[in-house]
């Protein structure tokens, strides 16, 4: 029996300096929405979110039905409008 309580107080003192070396060697945890990768989603996003918001305020084409708005094809130039 003191076999097996040397093996166990060796086996904790082997699993403490372990603890204490897998801390000292931590990186500092990021959240996910600070990591790099994910900054071309918000720039994505705010990219379709001014899309939307100017998609009202152009002016309409004169030569597509529905009010479309006008997409600078040069009909226009090109017919001296």
């Amino acid at each position: 029996m003191t076999e097996l309580s040397a093996i166990k107080i060796a086996l904790d003192d082997i699993a403490a300096r372990l603890d204490r070396l897998e801390a000292s060697q931590a990186m500092p945890k990021r959240s996910l929405n600070s990591h790099p990768s994910m900054e071309k989603f918000a720039i994505a996003e705010a990219i379709a979110d001014e899309i939307f918001a100017a998609k009202g305020k152009e002016k309409a084409c004169t030569f597509e039905p529905n009010d479309k708005p006008c997409d600078h094809c040069s009909m226009c130039s090109s017919r001296g409008f």
